[in-house]
């Protein structure tokens, strides 16, 4: 029976414990009254500055959450957001002055002094004040070692001033306190020491940078630049050889960035004396991926170049039944059209295909930001993200059988 009254007063007091707890959260003492915080955050103004915010009505989430303020001047959370929406409507001057004003508060606890910091930083970052940026960052990471959204920002700001072994410093940090659970840890670590890599390379120190590209690969086998520095190096030391099993290495890690290297492997393949190779290689290749428009061209080039203009035009077609809208593929076209003398019955075949083609050039898109790009990057200027840009396709054409129909029934 006492063990029974012993786990019930225990149990009464845990409840009271935690009502203790909710009402400490819910109210706070200002000036000798005690204010209901919850209350004060469902006002009209409030809930409407978040409606607004949610639907991206910058101005008028300002207006509501300014005006919310008017009730609670203390109200941590609505002035940091006050500022959040000032910087991203380019008002960075006004931002600091709000994240600043509210770094004198002497309540602040540690948490809340390291996410106002986070906030002035990404100010001075808006606004470019690298170096201002750079000490909030490190005074935030001070407060709260593992902050991962402040050590993205000082590799991000690295990044930007191209200090790539600082970069890649930070980034393994990140690393650590993501424990594997990230993917595109691995990811950013290859393309931080190809960036490295790079460096050495334009600095003369060949045999470094080809050490770091191999490190590169080691990290994420999908690191698709390494592959193609590393080859270059080798090639510029003359060892063609280990240049091809370079680039060969790239097609067989990541085959749909294959043709990233076609030209380095065409002339290596001919200097070799074994220009057979890269016909090989092309139908190889265009056998595992039956839609590949790219390969198609690039073998196109290589018999049109030899002469063959035949087995071009051929191929020129197929890559347009996958791939439309590729501007490089026409102009092929027309090209090899123009070597087989313009034959009437090509040139309705070429036509009848491309009828509902759309034109535009090769566009690449950031799957982060939506950049647009007419080449293939690897780090996107806008938002600075790695490797997130895919190639925008439109829907096939009629594919080269019913084409040829068509032509025959005209």
């Amino acid at each position: 029976m006492t063990t029974e009254l012993y786990l019930l007063a225990s149990l009464i007091a845990l409840l009271v414990g935690l009502a203790v707890g909710k009402a400490w959260e819910r109210y706070k003492l200002r000036d000798g009254r005690w204010i209901d915080r919850r209350r004060l955050r469902e006002t009209p103004h409030y809930m409407l500055g978040l409606n607004f915010l949610v639907d991206n009505q910058v101005d008028q989430a300002i207006d509501e959450l300014t005006q919310a303020t008017s009730t609670d001047t203390d109200a941590l959370e609505i002035q940091m957001i006050l500022g959040n929406l000032y910087r991203e409507k380019g008002q960075v001057g006004r931002a600091i002055n709000v994240h600043q004003a509210l770094l004198q508060r002497p309540d602040l606890t540690k948490l809340e002094h390291a996410y106002v910091l986070l906030c002035l930083g990404l100010d001075f970052r808006h606004g470019g004040f690298v170096d201002r940026a750079l000490e909030a960052f490190q005074e935030v990471l001070q407060l709260d070692p593992r902050n991962r959204y402040a050590l993205v920002n000082l590799q991000k700001l690295h990044e930007d001033q191209h200090q790539w072994a600082e970069a890649l410093q930070v980034r393994e940090q990140i690393a650590k306190i993501d424990a594997g659970r990230r993917p595109d840890d691995q990811q950013i670590l290859g393309f931080l020491r190809n960036q490295i890599g790079s460096a050495q390379a334009r600095d003369g120190g060949v045999i470094a940078a080809a050490r770091t590209f191999s490190d590169a690969i080691d990290v994420d086998a999908r690191t698709v630049p390494a592959y193609l520095n590393l080859g270059d190096v080798r090639e510029q030391q003359g060892n063609i050889a280990a240049a091809v099993e370079a680039w060969e290495r790239l097609i067989d890690a990541v085959p749909e960035h294959a043709y990233l290297a076609f030209e380095r492997l065409e002339r290596a393949y001919r200097t070799m004396g074994a220009p057979k190779r890269f016909i090989d290689l092309c139908n190889r290749l265009i056998e595992q991926s039956p839609q590949d428009w790219r390969t198609r061209l690039a073998l196109s080039r290589h018999l049109s170049s030899a002469g063959e203009q035949r087995p071009a035009f051929d191929l020129l077609l197929d890559a347009l039944s996958h791939h439309p809208h590729g501007l490089a593929i026409h102009q092929e076209v027309w090209a090899v059209l123009s070597g087989l003398g313009f034959e009437p019955a090509l040139v309705k075949r070429y036509i009848a295909l491309a009828r509902d083609a759309v034109f535009y050039l090769d566009p690449h898109v950031c799957r982060h930001c939506r950049y647009r790009s007419t080449e293939l990057l690897w780090q996107c200027p806008q938002c600075h993200e790695w490797n997130t840009f895919v190639e925008e396709r439109i829907a096939p054409a009629k594919d080269t059988a019913v084409a040829d129909a068509l032509v025959n029934e005209s």
